[in-house]
């Protein structure tokens, strides 16, 4: 069976900044990938690439097999397997929270009105803040809302959904109720790729560790041995500047 997720020498430059070297990574079905590293590693260019909302300058991008191209209605169709939630959230600020949920189901999925609500009420349950579905998103806090972007991405039944940071742009007494979602997703067996400087989250969720520097993957391995054992000297580094924080 093919990866839900896979990229072949993919190269991304910004001007003259080289910020993706040959990229070559596969998601399978079920499996959480986790992607950390220091800031400017490239780890953010490389999830948005992913759905294209970052081009690429060579390489192929494949979701379920299929090449993902730049534009048309093939890469809409493509694009709405891969669910996203972003480090703000991006939710509407105009809509309330259930119509924030419903807008893909019924764009883009042709669902009715009353069977999306009805589902985005029991996705929002799923995340705890079902309570919140009549409020405006500035009514919430930013923990509830990362959960309402999480029900958003999951209204569209995508194949895997990417996390960008999730938590970065959330206060610390809110990033574990966030986290704890991602853990209940990750254990119902959603396919995630994460990018995260949450290492103990990282440790204790991921299929496997993706080290990144400086535009490259230094480093694959599965959390035990990535924490307890890193293969590289840049790796311990970074390790070490973390445990020493």
């Amino acid at each position: 069976m093919a990866p839900v997720i896979e990229l072949k020498n993919i190269n991304k430059y910004f001007g003259s900044h080289h910020v993706l070297k040959d990229i070559n990574l596969s998601v399978n079905k079920g499996e959480v990938v986790v992607i950390i590293g220091p800031s400017g590693s490239g780890k953010s260019t490389l999830c948005r690439t992913i759905n294209r909302l970052e081009s690429i300058d060579s390489g192929e991008i494949r979701i379920d097999g299929e090449l993902l191209p730049e534009e048309g209605r093939q890469l809409a169709r493509l694009r709405s397997k891969i669910g996203m939630v972003f480090q703000s959230f991006n939710l509407f600020a105009h809509k309330n929270v259930l119509n924030n949920v419903i807008m893909g189901p019924v764009n883009v999925l042709h669902k009715s009105k009353p069977e999306a609500s009805k589902e985005a009420i029991e996705l929002l349950k799923r995340v705890g803040v079902d309570s919140e579905a009549h409020k405006r998103p500035s009514q919430l806090s930013g923990g509830q809302q990362q959960r309402v972007a999480i029900a958003r991405a999951l209204a569209m039944q995508p194949d895997a959904i990417l996390f960008d940071e999730p938590t970065s742009a959330l206060d610390p007494e809110m990033i574990n109720e966030v986290l704890d979602v991602m853990t209940k997703l990750a254990s119902d067996g959603m396919t995630m790729l994460i990018v995260t400087h949450e290492m103990n989250f990282a440790r204790r969720v991921a299929s496997k560790v993706i080290f990144m520097d400086d535009g490259s993957i230094v480093e694959e391995n599965v959390p035990e041995e990535f924490f307890e054992n890193p293969k590289t000297e840049r790796a311990r580094i970074f390790l070490n500047s973390i445990k020493s924080e």
